[in-house]
């Protein structure tokens, strides 16, 4: 019987494996005589044909079935898989991803997870804060509670796909992916991921530069942007080895800079941070916060970011780290990003 079918229905061992073509991922229990034990469609001989709308590939050898691990909303399920190979099938990682499994590498895959699972990953760290490694130790208790070591551990895998699911997703919601750059101006398509706020007044998007010549002098104040800045000591991050291959997904496109450019300009205003230093500190309340967390091992003591002070919403460009409190070069900086355009 399978327990994740919405009516449990006692059945044969083919005829179970027959009504799960399309569902492969349920959990099954099997009768042993006393007690309905657990066990996996796979254990019943259920094979996960990819291409064909499931049926069997006619030019792929009836042995040529891969063990495959696939991680999803109900657990970590060893499968067995079956590619297509016709002479025009695509490559195995977009077989995977049109059967929507998301493979954790593009050469010969082995894992894959669904992108159901990715989904509500997504909502689970937005929503409730959950970390990947909680979601991973969830998926290990729910294919087995009994003994989790049985099961297989994909922590690192759900971290490698959900940073890509994410940064792909974002790409899709802010028309990235649909070329919708091509139409917006330079300041707003270099920084298409962070939304702008759509009342206050954008050259080139809202407002042309022909309306701004003719407003009225007495009413150039509704035409005006109006930002504020300030700084937050508790977005602090902490130095760690780095690794040459953790690559920025979104460098550039967000509310920060550009990495690279931002510390090339902080190395060069490196003399006025030290003449800054020198000077006596008045602000007692966030010394240790804003000063010393550098000498800590820390990253970044802070950010310092630029909003719409009428409406609320962060300018793209204008968020930056700080590295020994709120230093004239970072929200300099900063500004210079959140009024670009």
């Amino acid at each position: 019987r399978c327990r994740d079918c919405f009516r449990i229905c006692e059945l044969c061992l083919s005829c179970q494996v027959d009504v799960h073509i399309r569902n492969p991922l349920h959990w099954v229990e099997i009768w042993r005589g006393e007690f309905f034990a657990r066990t996996s469609l796979q254990q019943l001989g259920l094979i996960i044909y990819l291409g064909h709308n499931g049926n069997p590939c006619p030019s792929a050898p009836t042995d040529d079935n891969i063990a495959f691990t696939v991680l999803h909303s109900n657990g970590v399920h060893e499968v067995t898989l079956s590619f297509c190979r016709c002479a025009s099938a695509r490559e195995r990682y977009l077989q995977l991803i049109d059967a929507k499994l998301f493979p954790a590498t593009f050469e010969n895959p082995k894992t894959a997870i669904t992108f159901t699972m990715l989904e509500e990953y997504s909502l689970d760290t937005r929503c409730s804060k959950k970390s990947a490694f909680d979601r991973a130790a969830m998926a290990i208790r729910q294919t087995n509670e009994v003994v989790p070591a049985a099961a297989s551990d994909r922590y690192r895998e759900l971290l490698r796909i959900s940073r890509i699911w994410m940064d792909l997703t974002a790409a899709r919601r802010s028309g990235e992916a649909h070329e919708l750059q091509s139409h917006l101006p330079k300041f707003a398509a270099d920084r298409i991921r962070s939304p702008l706020c759509p009342a206050c007044p954008q050259l080139g998007i809202n407002l042309s530069a022909e309306e701004l010549l003719n407003v009225d002098s007495e009413k150039l104040h509704l035409y005006a942007l109006y930002v504020g800045g300030d700084g937050n000591f508790s977005l602090s991050a902490k130095k760690k080895t780095v690794d040459v291959n953790d690559v920025a997904l979104n460098n550039g496109k967000g509310f920060f800079p550009v990495q690279k450019h931002f510390e090339q300009y902080i190395q060069t205003h490196e003399d006025l941070q030290l003449v800054e230093l020198a000077q006596p500190q008045t602000c007692s309340g966030f010394k240790t916060s804003m000063l010393f967390q550098g000498n800590l091992g820390y990253r970044s003591s802070g950010i310092y970011s630029w909003s719409c002070l009428r409406h609320g919403l962060y300018r793209p460009g204008g968020t930056v780290d700080l590295q020994i409190g709120e230093r004239f070069s970072n929200v300099d900086y900063a500004f210079a990003g959140a009024i670009a355009g």
